[in-house]
């Protein structure tokens, strides 16, 4: 049951139909698409509570904000900026202005962005990282999403989204490992190392086991003293390096992470004097630029992130309009095979 009936809003609406603002705002309206499912729903709860919006809800009702808020945990990850560019390319050819927001993976940091991005009114919000990746996020952290996502469209950029009662889209990093793992194979390779990422974040620590499961597959040797690392940039693969090259026996390759520990690692294994991918191979995941730019160019993983964006962006638009969309959809990942792994071409 709502409140006073005199002091409902289209909020209080949304919130009891489980739908977007935005959404009851079109079936008051009549503009704009709306499943006759919702609409039906919504026009029930409007009757029940005989709601009526005076003259300035509905002007701002006919007013859309055309505004999507897009929050990240480090803007400056080329993994994170370039699903967002992708994204942002699409809903600006829409007509949609995208806000992004920087969260620096701090709890508290995003809430007080969806606290702002909920006063700005914005039509949706996609969310990458931070919480969505945390694991042993806060029960509150938790419980918050899931409030604005009944108020605001919410996608989350994750495989745990369920948790949050949001739409996910992720990256196939099962997939993702397997392509690379086959090609290592192929290669010829019988032992590997794991470097990079923290056993915190939950895409890091499941990459890791599809890369422990996949050596078991592939006869490939891995040694828990040859996984390595505690963060996501080149600095811990310049260290988890330089702790591997001091064992007595070292693996064949050298799987990071992502491809700035990736090229943390390459620069530590050149001063070393050795010869890659003769004396030890190196790959990298996420297919940036960053790949592309060191000598050798690295072997990665590309998750495809013209796909990504415009998968995000659909389900955007769906959620919108009230239409049904899966409730995870993975996006299968590209291998891009470069001199840093290839022994025979």
């Amino acid at each position: 049951m709502l409140k006073d009936k005199k002091n409902i809003t289209i909020y209080d609406i949304a919130r009891e139909a489980g739908v977007s603002a935005s959404l009851v705002s079109r079936v008051i309206s009549g503009n704009g698409s709306v499943s006759e499912k919702n609409r039906m729903k919504i026009q029930k709860l409007i009757d029940k509570y005989n709601f009526r919006p005076n003259a300035i809800a509905r002007g701002l009702q006919k007013s859309r904000s055309r505004m999507i808020g897009f929050v990240l945990p480090h803007i400056s990850t080329e993994y994170f900026s370039s699903t967002y560019y992708e994204f942002e390319k699409r809903a600006s050819k829409a007509g949609y202005m995208t806000i992004l927001c920087n969260g620096k993976s701090d709890p508290e940091v995003e809430s007080k962005i969806l606290r702002t991005l909920e006063e700005t009114r914005v039509e949706a919000i996609i969310f990458m990282g931070g919480r969505a990746d945390l694991i042993g996020v806060e029960d509150e952290y938790i419980d918050e999403l899931r409030k604005v996502n009944k108020s605001i469209p919410c996608i989350v950029c994750s495989s745990r989204a369920e948790m949050f009662d949001c739409i996910g889209i992720h990256g196939d990093d099962y997939i993702g490992v397997n392509k690379l793992m086959a090609h290592l194979a192929q290669q010829g390779y019988k032992s590997l190392a794991i470097l990079g990422g923290t056993d915190q974040s939950h895409p890091s620590k499941v990459k890791k086991q599809y890369f422990k499961e996949a050596a078991i597959r592939y006869g490939m040797e891995i040694r828990n003293e040859w996984i390595i690392g505690n963060s996501f940039n080149p600095e811990d693969g310049a260290e988890a390096m330089k702790q591997l090259l001091k064992q007595s026996h070292i693996p064949e390759v050298a799987c990071c992470i992502n491809d700035h520990v990736a090229v943390g690692a390459i620069n530590v294994a050149l001063d070393a004097g050795l010869v890659i991918p003769d004396d030890i191979a190196i790959t990298g995941y996420d297919g940036v630029e960053a790949s592309i730019l060191s000598r050798p160019h690295i072997t990665t993983v590309c998750p495809n992130y013209s796909e990504y964006g415009e998968t995000i962006f659909q389900a955007m638009t769906a959620l919108m309009e009230g239409r049904e969309f899966e409730k995870l959809t993975l996006i299968e990942p590209e291998i891009i095979i470069r001199s840093s792994s290839l022994r025979y071409k």
